[in-house]
């Protein structure tokens, strides 16, 4: 896009300068968006590219107009005759208006799809910002409630863990930057904010905020309402979320399920009698299913969302320059190659305390055993299919050697789960563990509370929490009290507590946590803050995973339908039509070259490549990430491999 941005700017720039009031509402959605550029620039580009398709389209539109439509003569409509001299150019006029309908919808189609794309940003950052607006408000009131800062250093807090919080922390983000930057007084960059955000949820709170710090209300009891309001709001929220998940569900098993089902069992018939529909149901197997799948999950994401990669907060080294300016007395000369050393020999002593323990770094970090899983499925395969006789003539693969193909087939399948079957493994670990801890994090935030509400410190506070039960959550803990023992700052330790377990939710807590301990000494109210908000994400997500396994189960449903009726087809109805050319003629107007063994293979690949599908799409739908749908895809692929291999 930059390429081409100096020639659609240099093409179109003035133009859409000087009407730039036709594209106000551009202007302001581009804005909403958050895409970084300016709307002349934008629907500059917008307008090249329209034309480059257009122009592209036009040339498809004549081709086909002087290849296919260049023999046809026209002579007239009932008793009108057509002249002579459009007669016999009829195909060039045909050829012309054609290649012109192919422009103009090229044209339209285009344009229309790149203003339709910022609206489309804007509803997703909108939908990000509703989503973690409750934790950042909880995050602004537990500040506020502490009293150690002001409402814009609150802002600045928060903005700097913005990859923590979420595009709602984002958001206050540019309220920051216009006041830092720019020079822009609170009540000011709170009312730009108001306009530029796409979300009216977001918008509600920051006119709110701003008639508070207007009128000098209680900032602290503002927070707090909504804090309360948006809490008591997330169950209603989220059963809405459910009615979309649900019809969602519906649309991919009306579409992507029954409709491809419909589709084969049709094209089957008609391929008895005409072999031209083979292609269009290879068509359909190999290319719409998996194609329309992956459109479908980009759908599901921007209404479920992906969790974002987790930021550190926990670094092992840092460079100090707080005392930059201070001249530092020279050290020993060798002193860089002893931090060179130094620099070795941890990166020595992690490499070897992987290879000791490696199950610990495979637990944290499941896709790390793809590293050895890959490997050794790519050598499986390799030898396995390099021994077989026939598969290094390449005439096997022009003619469809269906006997060869099927072995082949096998030994994927076996390379899939060497694959797969290590990392769903060490996943189901690695959530198993991460479910205990979250169940554990409000009732340790609570205990931290009221033992730190005696007037006991936070550090003797966490040491005195050890000795309730808290779970799997007690070995950390206690890390992270001897880490407290041995003199670590508990910033420090804390840091290292969250870089230990990471999740969403303790990297949350702990932030909250630090800052309020940096800012405050009223630690206790922070904490209970803290643990309401865990508790409220605890029963959101216990919730959640109730209604997603109901329509995880529509999908396995779904699947043994589809299953079931490709299973009937290889198994009952072709092995039932006439096989010879003397059946054929006697009988019905068969094809004489129908292959039954290239259809029962064709149904093998369907079967497979559909339970594939449906495994991602239920694992979308079930946990909200790609990942967890392996194990979905690879149980659906083993159902329809044994039905296929002991059944037909």
């Amino acid at each position: 896009m930059n390429s081409i941005d100096p020639i659609a700017h240099l093409i179109f720039g003035r133009y859409i300068r000087n009407h730039i009031g036709e594209y106000q509402s551009m202007r302001n959605t581009l804005r909403k968006a958050n895409m970084g550029m300016l709307v002349e620039q934008y629907v500059s580009q917008a307008w090249l590219l329209s034309l480059i398709a257009g122009v592209l389209a036009a040339m498809i539109g004549a081709f086909i107009g002087l290849y296919f439509f260049m023999d046809i003569a026209f002579y007239g409509i009932g008793p009108w005759t057509a002249p002579v001299w459009f007669s016999s150019n009829f195909p060039k006029i045909f050829t012309l208006l054609l290649s012109t309908t192919f422009f103009v919808v090229a044209v339209s189609l285009t344009y229309y799809a790149f203003v339709s794309i910022p609206e489309l940003q804007a509803n997703v950052r909108s939908s990000l910002i509703n989503q973690s607006l409750p934790h950042t408000t909880a995050y602004l009131y537990a500040m506020s409630r502490g009293g150690g800062l002001n409402l814009l250093d609150i802002m600045r807090s928060i903005t700097e863990n913005n990859q923590i919080y979420g595009a709602a922390a984002e958001e206050i983000g540019y309220i920051v930057k216009d006041m830092d930057c720019y020079g822009t007084d609170l009540l000011t960059a709170l009312e730009k904010a108001g306009l530029r955000t796409p979300s009216p949820k977001f918008k509600d709170f920051i006119e709110g905020l701003n008639s508070i710090v207007a009128s000098g209300g209680d900032i602290t009891a503002y927070l707090k309402a909504k804090n309360d309001h948006y809490r008591l709001t997330a169950t209603k929220e989220q059963k809405i979320f459910f009615e979309t998940l649900g019809v969602l569900a519906e649309v991919y098993i009306s579409a992507f399920v029954a409709g491809p089902l419909f589709l084969i069992t049709i094209l089957v018939v008609l391929g008895l009698i005409n072999s031209g529909s083979a292609a269009i149901l290879n068509l359909i197997v190999y290319l719409i299913i998996p194609v329309s799948t992956v459109i479908f999950v980009l759908l599901l994401g921007s209404v479920t969302g992906e969790n974002a990669n987790l930021k550190n907060i926990y670094i092992r080294e840092n460079r100090l320059d707080t005392f930059s300016h201070v001249q530092i007395r020279a050290g020993p000369e060798n002193e860089e190659e002893l931090r060179r050393k130094m620099k070795f020999y941890g990166k020595l002593q992690r490499i070897r305390y992987t290879l000791f323990h490696p199950f610990h770094l495979l637990k944290s970090k499941p896709s790390y055993v793809f590293l050895i899983s890959l490997p050794f499925a790519a050598i499986y395969l390799i030898l396995m299919v390099s021994d077989h006789p026939g598969i290094k003539d390449p005439a096997v693969f022009r003619a469809i050697n269906t006997g060869v193909l099927e072995v082949i087939d096998d030994h994927i399948f076996m390379a899939l789960l060497i694959l797969f079957v290590p990392f769903i493994i060490f996943d189901e670990i690695r959530n198993y563990r991460v479910r205990q801890i979250e169940s554990h994090i409000p009732e340790f935030l609570k205990n931290l509370a009221s033992i730190n509400e005696a007037g006991i410190m936070l550090v003797d506070a966490i040491e005195m929490s050890t000795r309730s039960k808290i779970g799997v959550l007690h070995v950390e803990v206690s890390r992270l009290v001897n880490d407290l023992s041995w003199g670590t700052k508990i910033d420090d330790a804390l840091k290292k507590f969250e870089y230990r377990i990471r999740t969403e939710m303790t990297r949350r807590i702990i932030t909250l946590i630090i800052k309020a301990n940096e800012a405050t000494s009223d630690i206790k109210s922070v904490l209970t803050i803290a643990a309401h908000d865990a508790d409220v994400q605890k029963q959101l997500k216990k919730e959640r995973n109730a209604e997603m396994f109901v329509y995880v189960f529509i999908i396995y449903v779904a699947f043994m339908v589809f299953l079931f009726i490709v299973y009937i087809l290889a198994a009952y109805f072709l092995p039932a039509m006439p096989s010879g050319t003397d059946e054929v003629r006697a009988g019905m107007p068969l094809i004489a070259d129908f292959d039954l063994e290239a259809y029962t293979m064709l149904f093998f690949h369907a079967a497979m490549i559909q339970g594939f599908c449906s495994g991602i799409v239920a694992g979308k739908m079930g946990s909200g990430n790609i990942r967890s749908g392996i194990k979905h895809s690879l149980l659906m692929m083993s159902l329809g491999y044994l039905i296929f291999t002991v059944f037909i």
